[in-house]
């Protein structure tokens, strides 16, 4: 996700100082940090042990939940407007079948 969105952490790059994968036991971790600062996909050009340098000619500064809440903003509005189209299908079939009892009642009565 990092490596897509061109980002680092949550909200900054100094989100790693602070996560479980840097103070956590390295046994428990499958990408132990290896004296890493930040993870290599927070790099620029991502190389192996890129991450031991949080300089910002070496990695993005932004967080993650800035691009992310756009995507989902974008999404959203992909399927806000896709439940409305579909809405309308059943309103449109109940005008239309308005319009038929009316018919069907002026010939009958």
């Amino acid at each position: 996700m990092q490596q897509e969105y061109k980002c680092c952490g949550a909200v900054r790059f100094e989100d790693w100082k602070r996560s479980t994968w840097l103070s956590g036991a390295e046994d428990e971790l499958i990408f132990p940090p290896e004296d890493r600062l930040v993870p290599d996909s927070c790099c620029i050009s991502a190389s192996y042990l890129c991450g031991l340098r949080d300089h910002p000619s070496n990695i993005y500064y932004t967080g993650c939940i800035y691009q992310m809440s756009e995507d989902l903003r974008h999404h959203l509005i992909i399927l806000g407007t896709m439940a409305a189209g579909a809405s309308m299908i059943p309103i449109f079939g109940m005008i239309i079948s308005c319009c038929l009892y009316v018919k069907l009642y002026k010939f009958i009565g």
